[in-house]
Protein backbone atom coordinates (compact mmCIF):
# COMPACT_ATOMS: atom_id res chain seq x y z
CA UNK A 1 0.00 0.00 0.00
CA UNK A 2 2.86 2.38 0.69
CA UNK A 3 3.92 2.03 -2.90
CA UNK A 4 0.61 3.38 -4.20
CA UNK A 5 1.59 7.10 -4.20
CA UNK A 6 4.77 6.21 -6.07
CA UNK A 7 2.83 4.38 -8.78
CA UNK A 8 0.31 7.21 -9.04
CA UNK A 9 3.08 9.80 -9.48
CA UNK A 10 4.87 7.57 -11.98
CA UNK A 11 1.64 7.02 -13.91
CA UNK A 12 0.87 10.75 -14.05
CA UNK A 13 4.39 11.59 -15.19
CA UNK A 14 4.28 8.89 -17.86
CA UNK A 15 0.86 9.99 -19.01
CA UNK A 16 1.97 13.62 -19.25
CA UNK A 17 5.11 12.65 -21.12
CA UNK A 18 3.13 10.47 -23.50
CA UNK A 19 0.62 13.25 -24.13
CA UNK A 20 3.39 15.72 -24.85
CA UNK A 21 4.94 13.32 -27.33
CA UNK A 22 1.68 12.42 -29.09
CA UNK A 23 2.08 12.98 -32.84
CA UNK A 24 -1.32 14.66 -32.83
CA UNK A 25 0.04 17.34 -30.51
CA UNK A 26 3.07 18.22 -32.63
CA UNK A 27 3.10 21.36 -34.76
CA UNK A 28 5.50 23.06 -37.16
CA UNK A 29 5.27 26.86 -37.18
CA UNK A 30 6.44 28.83 -40.20
CA UNK A 31 5.69 32.20 -41.69
CA UNK A 32 6.67 34.98 -44.05
CA UNK A 33 6.19 38.73 -44.13
CA UNK A 34 7.01 41.63 -46.38
CA UNK A 35 8.80 43.24 -43.42
CA UNK A 36 11.32 41.25 -41.39
CA UNK A 37 10.19 42.90 -38.14
CA UNK A 38 6.68 41.54 -38.71
CA UNK A 39 7.94 38.00 -39.23
CA UNK A 40 10.11 38.11 -36.10
CA UNK A 41 7.27 39.48 -33.98
CA UNK A 42 4.66 36.92 -35.02
CA UNK A 43 7.06 33.98 -35.05
CA UNK A 44 8.13 34.70 -31.47
CA UNK A 45 4.57 35.26 -30.32
CA UNK A 46 3.10 32.13 -31.91
CA UNK A 47 5.89 29.89 -30.59
CA UNK A 48 5.22 31.24 -27.09
CA UNK A 49 1.49 30.57 -27.45
CA UNK A 50 2.15 27.01 -28.69
CA UNK A 51 4.39 26.27 -25.70
CA UNK A 52 1.75 27.67 -23.36
CA UNK A 53 -0.71 25.16 -24.83
CA UNK A 54 1.72 22.23 -24.25
CA UNK A 55 2.15 21.66 -27.97
CA UNK A 56 5.30 19.96 -29.18
CA UNK A 57 7.07 22.27 -31.67
CA UNK A 58 8.82 20.37 -34.45
CA UNK A 59 11.79 21.58 -36.44
CA UNK A 60 10.26 20.60 -39.78
CA UNK A 61 6.86 19.74 -41.18
CA UNK A 62 7.93 16.14 -41.82
CA UNK A 63 8.09 15.54 -38.06
CA UNK A 64 4.83 17.28 -37.17
CA UNK A 65 1.19 16.35 -37.40
CA UNK A 66 0.18 19.93 -38.24
CA UNK A 67 1.73 22.95 -39.92
CA UNK A 68 0.74 26.42 -38.76
CA UNK A 69 1.51 29.00 -41.48
CA UNK A 70 1.19 32.76 -41.53
CA UNK A 71 1.92 35.51 -44.04
CA UNK A 72 1.83 39.25 -43.34
CA UNK A 73 1.20 41.59 -46.26
CA UNK A 74 0.03 45.09 -47.06
CA UNK A 75 -3.74 45.40 -47.16
CA UNK A 76 -6.31 48.11 -47.84
CA UNK A 77 -9.79 47.95 -46.36
CA UNK A 78 -12.35 50.06 -48.20
CA UNK A 79 -14.48 50.25 -45.04
CA UNK A 80 -11.64 51.09 -42.64
CA UNK A 81 -8.90 53.34 -44.08
CA UNK A 82 -6.75 52.88 -40.94
CA UNK A 83 -6.02 49.25 -41.91
CA UNK A 84 -2.55 48.84 -43.40
CA UNK A 85 -1.78 45.11 -43.09
CA UNK A 86 -3.35 41.70 -42.84
CA UNK A 87 -2.00 38.44 -41.44
CA UNK A 88 -3.19 35.32 -43.28
CA UNK A 89 -3.38 32.18 -41.14
CA UNK A 90 -3.76 28.55 -42.13
CA UNK A 91 -3.54 25.20 -40.33
CA UNK A 92 -2.68 22.15 -42.47
CA UNK A 93 -2.89 18.46 -41.58
CA UNK A 94 0.48 17.19 -42.82
CA UNK A 95 -0.76 13.63 -43.21
CA UNK A 96 -3.59 14.46 -45.61
CA UNK A 97 -2.36 17.89 -46.77
CA UNK A 98 -5.86 19.16 -46.03
CA UNK A 99 -6.20 22.80 -45.01
CA UNK A 100 -8.23 22.64 -41.81
CA UNK A 101 -8.72 26.35 -41.34
CA UNK A 102 -7.77 29.49 -43.20
CA UNK A 103 -8.57 33.08 -42.28
CA UNK A 104 -7.16 36.58 -42.14
CA UNK A 105 -6.86 39.23 -39.45
CA UNK A 106 -6.44 42.86 -40.58
CA UNK A 107 -4.61 45.39 -38.42
CA UNK A 108 -3.32 48.95 -38.58
CA UNK A 109 0.05 48.72 -36.80
CA UNK A 110 2.10 45.94 -35.26
CA UNK A 111 1.44 47.20 -31.73
CA UNK A 112 -2.27 46.52 -32.22
CA UNK A 113 -1.62 42.78 -32.33
CA UNK A 114 -0.28 42.44 -28.79
CA UNK A 115 -3.81 41.95 -27.48
CA UNK A 116 -4.97 39.78 -30.40
CA UNK A 117 -2.12 37.34 -31.03
CA UNK A 118 -3.33 34.75 -28.51
CA UNK A 119 -6.83 34.81 -29.92
CA UNK A 120 -5.55 34.51 -33.51
CA UNK A 121 -3.36 31.51 -32.67
CA UNK A 122 -5.99 29.77 -30.53
CA UNK A 123 -8.62 30.24 -33.25
CA UNK A 124 -6.58 28.01 -35.55
CA UNK A 125 -5.05 25.68 -32.95
CA UNK A 126 -8.42 24.97 -31.31
CA UNK A 127 -9.13 22.54 -34.15
CA UNK A 128 -6.22 20.28 -33.18
CA UNK A 129 -7.83 17.09 -31.78
CA UNK A 130 -7.54 16.60 -28.03
CA UNK A 131 -6.32 20.12 -27.34
CA UNK A 132 -7.51 21.68 -24.09
CA UNK A 133 -8.03 25.43 -24.33
CA UNK A 134 -7.71 27.65 -21.29
CA UNK A 135 -11.09 28.70 -19.92
CA UNK A 136 -10.49 32.42 -20.37
CA UNK A 137 -9.98 32.02 -24.12
CA UNK A 138 -13.00 31.89 -26.41
CA UNK A 139 -12.01 29.81 -29.42
CA UNK A 140 -15.43 30.02 -31.10
CA UNK A 141 -15.48 32.70 -33.77
CA UNK A 142 -17.16 33.34 -37.08
CA UNK A 143 -14.36 33.46 -39.62
CA UNK A 144 -14.59 35.78 -42.59
CA UNK A 145 -12.60 34.38 -45.55
CA UNK A 146 -9.97 36.82 -46.77
CA UNK A 147 -8.59 36.56 -50.29
CA UNK A 148 -4.87 36.17 -50.80
CA UNK A 149 -4.01 39.38 -52.64
CA UNK A 150 -0.23 39.19 -52.42
CA UNK A 151 -0.06 39.35 -56.20
CA UNK A 152 -1.62 42.82 -56.04
CA UNK A 153 0.66 44.12 -53.28
CA UNK A 154 4.21 43.32 -54.31
CA UNK A 155 6.57 46.20 -53.59
CA UNK A 156 8.41 45.85 -56.94
CA UNK A 157 7.55 44.42 -60.35
CA UNK A 158 9.74 43.81 -63.36
CA UNK A 159 7.61 44.08 -66.51
CA UNK A 160 8.03 43.07 -70.13
CA UNK A 161 5.51 43.42 -72.94
CA UNK A 162 5.11 43.06 -76.67
CA UNK A 163 3.61 46.25 -78.08
CA UNK A 164 1.83 47.38 -81.21
CA UNK A 165 1.80 51.18 -81.15
CA UNK A 166 0.36 53.03 -84.14
CA UNK A 167 1.89 56.45 -84.87
CA UNK A 168 -0.32 59.14 -86.40
CA UNK A 169 1.23 62.13 -88.18
CA UNK A 170 -1.47 64.74 -88.72
CA UNK A 171 -0.52 67.01 -91.65
CA UNK A 172 -0.34 70.71 -90.85
CA UNK A 173 -1.03 73.37 -93.53
CA UNK A 174 2.07 75.47 -92.78
CA UNK A 175 3.72 76.46 -96.12
CA UNK A 176 1.50 74.21 -98.24
CA UNK A 177 -0.75 75.15 -101.13
CA UNK A 178 -3.95 73.69 -102.49
CA UNK A 179 -5.96 74.04 -99.33
CA UNK A 180 -2.96 73.36 -97.15
CA UNK A 181 -2.29 69.86 -98.49
CA UNK A 182 0.08 70.21 -101.45
CA UNK A 183 3.75 70.77 -102.21
CA UNK A 184 4.63 73.01 -105.12
CA UNK A 185 7.48 73.05 -107.66
CA UNK A 186 8.17 75.45 -110.55
CA UNK A 187 7.99 74.09 -114.09
CA UNK A 188 8.92 76.67 -116.75
CA UNK A 189 7.00 74.83 -119.48
CA UNK A 190 3.79 73.78 -117.80
CA UNK A 191 3.46 76.05 -114.81
CA UNK A 192 3.55 75.00 -111.15
CA UNK A 193 3.45 71.33 -110.22
CA UNK A 194 1.53 70.18 -107.16
CA UNK A 195 2.19 67.11 -105.04
CA UNK A 196 -0.73 66.30 -102.76
CA UNK A 197 0.11 65.11 -99.25
CA UNK A 198 -1.93 63.29 -96.67
CA UNK A 199 -1.75 62.26 -93.03
CA UNK A 200 0.64 59.42 -92.18
CA UNK A 201 -0.29 56.32 -90.20
CA UNK A 202 2.61 54.05 -89.22
CA UNK A 203 2.24 50.84 -87.18
CA UNK A 204 5.43 50.32 -85.16
CA UNK A 205 5.62 46.92 -83.39
CA UNK A 206 8.12 46.75 -80.55
CA UNK A 207 8.66 45.92 -76.91
CA UNK A 208 8.78 47.54 -73.47
CA UNK A 209 10.70 46.57 -70.35
CA UNK A 210 10.59 48.36 -67.02
CA UNK A 211 10.54 48.40 -63.23
CA UNK A 212 7.50 49.34 -61.15
CA UNK A 213 7.68 50.44 -57.50
CA UNK A 214 4.60 50.39 -55.27
CA UNK A 215 5.60 53.25 -52.97
CA UNK A 216 2.11 53.63 -51.48
CA UNK A 217 -0.82 51.28 -51.07
CA UNK A 218 -2.64 53.07 -53.89
CA UNK A 219 0.20 54.52 -55.95
CA UNK A 220 3.11 53.17 -57.95
CA UNK A 221 5.71 54.64 -60.27
CA UNK A 222 7.16 52.83 -63.26
CA UNK A 223 10.24 53.52 -65.35
CA UNK A 224 10.29 51.97 -68.83
CA UNK A 225 12.58 51.50 -71.81
CA UNK A 226 10.77 51.20 -75.14
CA UNK A 227 11.92 50.12 -78.55
CA UNK A 228 10.02 49.80 -81.83
CA UNK A 229 10.58 49.67 -85.56
CA UNK A 230 10.39 53.06 -87.25
CA UNK A 231 10.02 51.76 -90.81
CA UNK A 232 7.59 48.87 -90.88
CA UNK A 233 8.15 48.13 -94.57
CA UNK A 234 11.87 47.42 -94.19
CA UNK A 235 12.30 47.04 -90.40
CA UNK A 236 15.65 48.77 -90.82
CA UNK A 237 15.32 51.48 -88.21
CA UNK A 238 14.75 50.95 -84.50
CA UNK A 239 13.37 53.79 -82.38
CA UNK A 240 14.26 53.87 -78.69
CA UNK A 241 12.94 55.92 -75.81
CA UNK A 242 12.63 56.26 -72.03
CA UNK A 243 9.48 56.90 -70.07
CA UNK A 244 8.02 57.24 -66.60
CA UNK A 245 4.47 56.52 -65.46
CA UNK A 246 2.61 57.49 -62.31
CA UNK A 247 -0.03 54.81 -61.72
CA UNK A 248 -3.05 54.73 -59.43
CA UNK A 249 -3.91 51.24 -58.18
CA UNK A 250 -7.46 49.89 -57.96
CA UNK A 251 -7.93 46.31 -56.73
CA UNK A 252 -10.86 43.94 -57.14
CA UNK A 253 -11.05 40.24 -56.35
CA UNK A 254 -9.81 39.20 -59.79
CA UNK A 255 -8.33 42.32 -61.38
CA UNK A 256 -5.74 45.00 -60.74
CA UNK A 257 -6.64 48.18 -62.64
CA UNK A 258 -4.04 50.93 -62.99
CA UNK A 259 -4.86 54.16 -64.84
CA UNK A 260 -1.76 56.29 -65.27
CA UNK A 261 -0.23 59.48 -66.53
CA UNK A 262 2.91 59.14 -68.60
CA UNK A 263 5.90 61.18 -69.74
CA UNK A 264 8.33 60.00 -72.43
CA UNK A 265 11.55 61.09 -74.09
CA UNK A 266 12.77 59.62 -77.41
CA UNK A 267 16.43 58.62 -77.61
CA UNK A 268 16.58 58.08 -81.37
CA UNK A 269 14.37 59.17 -84.30
CA UNK A 270 14.32 58.37 -87.99
CA UNK A 271 16.57 60.43 -90.28
CA UNK A 272 13.43 61.34 -92.27
CA UNK A 273 12.69 63.93 -89.61
CA UNK A 274 14.57 67.23 -89.42
CA UNK A 275 13.30 67.98 -85.94
CA UNK A 276 11.45 65.87 -83.42
CA UNK A 277 10.38 67.43 -80.09
CA UNK A 278 12.23 65.84 -77.15
CA UNK A 279 9.19 65.15 -74.96
CA UNK A 280 5.78 63.50 -75.09
CA UNK A 281 3.00 63.24 -72.51
CA UNK A 282 -0.20 61.28 -72.20
CA UNK A 283 -1.82 58.51 -70.25
CA UNK A 284 -3.29 55.06 -70.36
CA UNK A 285 -4.68 52.16 -68.40
CA UNK A 286 -3.25 48.79 -67.45
CA UNK A 287 -5.50 45.87 -66.49
CA UNK A 288 -3.96 42.78 -64.91
CA UNK A 289 -4.96 39.34 -63.63
CA UNK A 290 -3.04 36.98 -61.39
CA UNK A 291 -0.25 34.91 -62.89
CA UNK A 292 2.13 32.29 -61.47
CA UNK A 293 4.52 33.25 -58.68
CA UNK A 294 2.41 36.25 -57.65
CA UNK A 295 3.05 37.74 -61.06
CA UNK A 296 0.53 39.59 -63.23
CA UNK A 297 -0.57 39.09 -66.84
CA UNK A 298 -1.72 42.44 -68.21
CA UNK A 299 -2.94 44.38 -71.21
CA UNK A 300 -1.92 48.01 -71.59
CA UNK A 301 -3.42 50.72 -73.78
CA UNK A 302 -2.22 54.31 -73.91
CA UNK A 303 -2.19 57.53 -75.89
CA UNK A 304 0.95 59.69 -76.09
CA UNK A 305 1.09 63.15 -77.68
CA UNK A 306 4.37 64.77 -78.76
CA UNK A 307 4.76 68.22 -77.23
CA UNK A 308 5.34 70.30 -80.35
CA UNK A 309 5.30 69.96 -84.12
CA UNK A 310 7.29 67.34 -85.98
CA UNK A 311 9.22 68.47 -89.06
CA UNK A 312 9.82 66.03 -91.89
CA UNK A 313 12.08 66.46 -94.91
CA UNK A 314 10.33 67.01 -98.21
CA UNK A 315 10.76 63.65 -100.03
CA UNK A 316 9.70 65.15 -103.40
CA UNK A 317 12.42 67.80 -103.75
CA UNK A 318 13.36 67.00 -107.40
CA UNK A 319 9.86 67.85 -108.69
CA UNK A 320 8.10 69.81 -105.95
CA UNK A 321 10.78 71.24 -103.68
CA UNK A 322 8.69 73.78 -101.78
CA UNK A 323 8.41 73.91 -98.86
CA UNK A 324 11.60 72.14 -97.82
CA UNK A 325 10.07 70.77 -94.64
CA UNK A 326 6.61 69.44 -93.86
CA UNK A 327 4.86 70.07 -90.53
CA UNK A 328 2.97 67.39 -88.61
CA UNK A 329 1.34 66.94 -85.25
CA UNK A 330 2.33 63.56 -83.83
CA UNK A 331 0.56 61.19 -81.45
CA UNK A 332 0.76 57.46 -80.78
CA UNK A 333 -1.96 55.03 -79.76
CA UNK A 334 -0.37 52.00 -78.12
CA UNK A 335 -1.60 48.54 -77.23
CA UNK A 336 0.51 45.91 -75.47
CA UNK A 337 0.27 42.58 -73.72
CA UNK A 338 2.80 41.37 -71.18
CA UNK A 339 3.74 39.94 -67.81
CA UNK A 340 5.23 41.46 -64.69
CA UNK A 341 6.72 39.57 -61.77
CA UNK A 342 8.20 40.37 -58.34
CA UNK A 343 12.02 40.41 -58.31
CA UNK A 344 14.47 39.78 -55.46
CA UNK A 345 12.67 36.62 -54.31
CA UNK A 346 9.53 38.50 -53.28
CA UNK A 347 6.44 36.34 -52.91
Amino acid sequence: MKKTPFFIVFFLMAAYSFAAELPGRSIFITGTAEQSAHRTFFMTSFIAEALAMDLHISDCSCEAKFTFTFHVQRHADEYDPSINYIILISLVDNETQAEIVSFGWPFAELEDMYEHNRFVFYTAAALIPGLIIAEEVEPVVVLVPVRDDRWQNQRFFIRASIDYPIAFYVLQPTGLRGGGQSLIGPDPDHGPLFQRLDHLIMPRPGLTVGLEWLFHNRWSIEGVFQGNFGDLSTLTFFNMGLGVRLMHVFRTTNFMIQPYGAFAMPLTVSSDFIEFPPYAAGGGIQIGVRGPGNGVFFIDSNLMVTLGEVYRRNPYVPTTPYPRRIHYRHFVFGLGIGYKFPPFGQR
